[in-house]
C-alpha cells in the first residue's frame, strides 16, 4: 500500500505541511479574477472577433477582451478574418456579409466557416470571400463560443463538431485571457516546484524524457537541506537500477540493526538426496521433525524447511512462558500421516511453527515494542500473528509479537545528514514487465531480500518476498495478491498466509473516469486505555476502550475538478513506472484526511500554452487554524 500512496504523496505533502501563513495578494487575485469573469457572464454578446498568427481576440459589448489560442485545425496563413459589425451582422475585411452574427453564447445567429472551395460560408451561403486556411483544414470553422460562469471554463465548438476547452484567468491588464486545456504537444513534465523560497521538488531527464532524479528539500530557519532523493539508472529504455537516499530532517538518533533469523518458524536444510515431498523423521532427544520439500540446486542437492513435529496426541495452540517476560509460541501448522512399516497402520503427525522468543498482547494492532537488554542495545518485536492459544490449559485468544531485529545506538544524526540509501537491481521477464526487485544497503552489495511479481492480462496479480538465509532464498510464507475490476484498475490488495488465510489490507473506490476517491487500509483493533470509575463501588479502575475494531477504515477521500486533466501525472508516471492499476486522470481539487478536519483543497492558475497550470494555490484545514500557500511550477516541453 505504501507505494500505491505514493502518488499523491506530493501534493497532499504540499497541502499539509507548509507554513501557515496568509497571503492577501492571494486573496486580491483571487477577487480580480472574479470580478472579471463576473463581468463577462453579465454581458457575454460577443460583437467583435479578430485573429493573429497564433491568438484570437473576442471583444464582448462591455468592451472586455479575452484573448486565446487559435485552435490547431483553424490555423493557417491569414487571410481576410471575419468580425462582427458595428450593425450586428457578420463581416469579413471591408465586406458586409448582410448575415446576423452569433449572439448570446453564441445561441443566436450563425456563425462563418471555411468551405471546400477555401472561402468564408455563412449558413449555406458562400461570401466569395477567400478565408484563412491557406495551409490549415479547409471546410472547419467556428460554430458556437460559450462560457460557464460557474467553472470559469469557455468552450469553442467547431463545425466539426471538434470542442476545445479553455481555462479563463485575467491576465493582469484589466482584461481576460483563456488557455486551451489539453495538450497542444503531447506531454509537459515538471522540472521544479517552489513553495515560497524552497525547492520543494527538483527533477531531471535523460535525453528520452525519463526521469534521471528527484529531490525534495526542506528548510530549518535559513538552512535548507536534502529530505529525500531518488536516483534512476536506464538500461534499454527501461530502470535497471534505483537508488533511494533519506535525509534527517531534525536531530535523529542513529542506530544499527541485526536481524533475528528463523522469524517463521522454520529452519532450510540442505539433503543429498530426494525423501520425497514430505516425511518425518524422529531426533535423538525423542522429539519429531516434519520436511518439506522446497527446492532443489543444479548439483541434486535438496532444500527442505524444517518444522517442529508432535507424534499421537494433536497439540493445540500454546503459548509457554520461558519466565523472562518472553515466550514460546506454538503454532499448528498442518497435519500428515505416515505408514508405519511394523504395524502396517499410519501414524499421525501435527507441524508446528515455533517461535522461540516472543512477547504476547492482548489485542490486536499494527505496533512494536522494545525490551533493553544492554546499555543501548534493544531487542525490537514486531505484531506477527493472532489465533486462539492454551495458557495454563485454559483457552483464550492472544497476539503475539517475535523478535524481528535488535538495535544498537550507535550515535545522533544532524539535520541533512545521509539517513538511509538502499539499492534495488530490476529485472524484467520476456515480456518486458519488472519481474523481480533486488534490495540492498550497499551499492554492489550482494542483495538481502527481492520481490519477484506474477502476472495476468497486464497486471500484478501476486507478489512474493525472498529473504537471503544463508546461502538460501527463503521465501516468506505471507505473500500478497491483488484484485482489479473490468477497466483494469486496482480495487483491493489482500495478504495471504501460509495457512490459506486471506485478509483485505487495502481498498480503493472510484468514480466513472477512474479517478481514485476514496482510500482503505486495515488496521487492527484500536483501543484506548482509560480510566473508568465503577458507579457501583465507587472505585478508579485502567480500562480497554474499544475506539475501532479490526478492519479495513477509510484514510482519505479525494475529490476532482471534472473539467481538467491530470497535469502532473506525466510526471508521476516517470517517478512511478512500476505503478499499475492506479491513475488520476482529472486534477486534484480537495484532499480529506478521514475521520479528520485536517484536509486541503488546490486551485489552479496561470496555465501556459500547453493548458498547464505555472501556479497551484491551497488552502489548508488543520486542527487549529487553516493557512493558504502557492506552489510556483516549471516544466518541460516534450517536442
Amino acid at each position: 500500500m505504501r507505494k500505491i500512496l505514493c502518488a499523491f504523496v506530493l501534493i497532499s505533502v504540499a497541502l499539509l505541511s507548509c507554513d501557515k501563513s496568509s497571503d492577501s495578494g492571494l486573496d486580491d487575485l483571487k477577487k480580480e479574477n472574479q470580478e472579471l469573469r463576473d463581468a463577462l457572464a453579465a454581458n457575454s454578446k460577443i460583437t467583435n472577433v479578430e485573429f493573429s498568427e497564433t491568438e484570437m481576440i473576442l471583444t464582448y459589448s462591455n468592451g472586455l477582451k479575452l484573448t486565446s489560442p487559435i485552435p490547431d485545425v483553424l490555423k493557417g496563413e491569414a487571410g481576410d478574418t471575419p468580425r462582427i459589425g458595428d450593425n450586428g451582422n457578420w463581416w469579413i475585411g471591408d465586406t458586409d456579409t448582410g448575415v446576423i452574427a452569433q449572439g448570446q453564447n453564441g445561441s443566436n445567429g450563425n456563425s462563418p466557416y471555411i468551405g471546400e472551395n477555401g472561402n468564408w460560408w455563412i449558413s449555406e451561403s458562400d461570401t466569395g470571400i477567400a478565408a484563412m486556411g491557406k495551409d490549415g483544414a479547409d471546410g472547419v470553422g467556428i460554430k458556437s463560443i460559450t462560457y460557464d460562469p460557474l467553472t470559469g471554463m469557455m468552450t469553442i465548438t467547431l463545425t466539426n463538431d471538434q470542442i476545445t476547452k479553455f481555462v479563463v484567468t485575467s491576465n493582469g491588464d484589466g482584461d481576460l485571457s483563456a488557455k486551451i486545456l489539453e495538450d497542444l504537444n503531447g506531454k509537459y513534465l515538471m522540472t521544479k516546484a517552489t513553495m515560497g523560497d524552497i525547492p520543494y521538488a527538483e527533477i531531471e531527464y535523460n535525453d528520452e524524457n525519463q526521469i534521471t532524479k528527484m529531490t525534495s528539500y526542506s528548510a530549518d530557519g535559513y538552512q535548507l537541506f536534502k529530505s529525500f532523493e531518488v536516483e534512476k539508472v536506464y538500461e534499454n529504455s527501461k530502470p535497471s537500477k534505483i537508488v533511494t537516499r533519506r535525509f534527517a530532517t531534525e536531530k535523529t538518533v542513529k542506530y544499527e540493526i541485526e536481524y533475528a533469523q528463523n522469524r517463521r518458524g522454520y529452519e532450510e536444510v540442505i539433503l543429498n538426496e530426494d525423501k520425497g515431498s514430505e516425511f518425518v523423521e524422529e531426533n535423538q532427544d525423542g522429539t519429531y521433525s516434519y520436511f518439506n520439500r522446497y527446492g532443489s540446486y543444479g548439483s541434486g542437492d535438496i532444500i527442505y524447511r524444517k518444522y517442529f513435529a508432535t507424534k499421537g496426541a494433536r497439540l493445540e495452540n500454546e503459548i509457554v512462558d520461558n519466565g523472562d517476560g518472553t515466550f514460546k509460541v506454538y503454532c499448528l501448522r498442518s497435519d500428515y500421516q505416515s505408514l508405519n512399516s511394523s504395524t502396517g497402520e499410519y501414524d499421525n503427525y501435527y507441524c508446528y511453527y515455533v517461535y522461540d522468543d516472543c512477547l504476547v498482547s492482548d489485542y490486536e494492532g499494527s505496533y512494536s515494542e522494545s525490551l533493553k537488554i544492554a546499555e543501548g542495545v534493544f531487542k525490537i518485536y514486531e505484531y506477527w500473528e493472532s489465533s486462539d492459544f492454551y495458557i495454563s490449559g485454559e483457552l483464550v485468544t492472544k497476539y503475539y509479537i517475535d523478535c524481528s531485529y535488535t538495535r544498537t545506538i550507535t550515535g545522533v544524526y544532524e539535520i541533512g545528514d545521509l539517513m538511509t540509501e538502499t539499492f534495488a537491481e530490476l529485472e524484467y521477464n520476456s515480456s518486458n514487465q519488472l519481474e523481480k526487485i533486488y534490495e540492498s544497503r550497499e551499492e554492489g552489495a550482494e542483495a538481502s531480500a527481492y520481490l519477484q511479481n506474477y502476472y495476468a492480462a497486464g497486471n500484478i496479480v501476486k507478489t512474493e518476498r525472498y529473504n537471503k538465509e544463508g546461502n538460501s532464498w527463503v521465501k516468506d510464507a505471507t505473500y500478497l495478491s491483488f484484485d482489479y475490476n473490468s477497466q483494469n484498475l486496482l480495487l483491493q490488495t489482500i495478504e495471504n498466509d501460509a495457512a490459506g488465510n486471506e485478509k483485505v489490507i487495502a481498498k480503493i473506490d472510484y468514480d466513472q473516469e477512474g479517478n481514485p476517491t476514496e482510500i482503505f487500509k486495515y488496521s487492527g483493533k484500536q483501543v484506548d486505555h482509560r480510566w473508568m470509575v465503577d458507579p457501583a463501588t465507587g472505585i478508579s479502575s485502567g480500562q480497554e476502550i474499544v475506539v475501532a475494531e479490526a478492519g479495513l477504515h477509510s484514510i482519505a477521500k479525494l475529490e476532482y475538478n471534472y473539467t481538467m486533466k491530470n497535469f502532473l501525472g506525466n510526471t508521476f508516471a516517470g517517478v512511478f513506472p512500476e505503478l499499475y492499476g492506479f491513475n488520476f486522470n482529472n486534477a486534484l481539487k480537495r484532499v480529506s484526511i478521514s475521520n479528520s478536519i485536517n484536509a486541503g483543497a488546490i486551485d489552479y492558475k496561470d496555465f501556459n500554452d500547453g493548458g498547464y497550470p505555472e501556479t497551484m494555490e491551497f488552502i489548508g484545514y488543520g486542527e487549529e487554524e487553516s493557512f493558504v500557500g502557492q506552489l510556483k511550477i516549471e516544466y518541460k516541453k516534450i517536442d
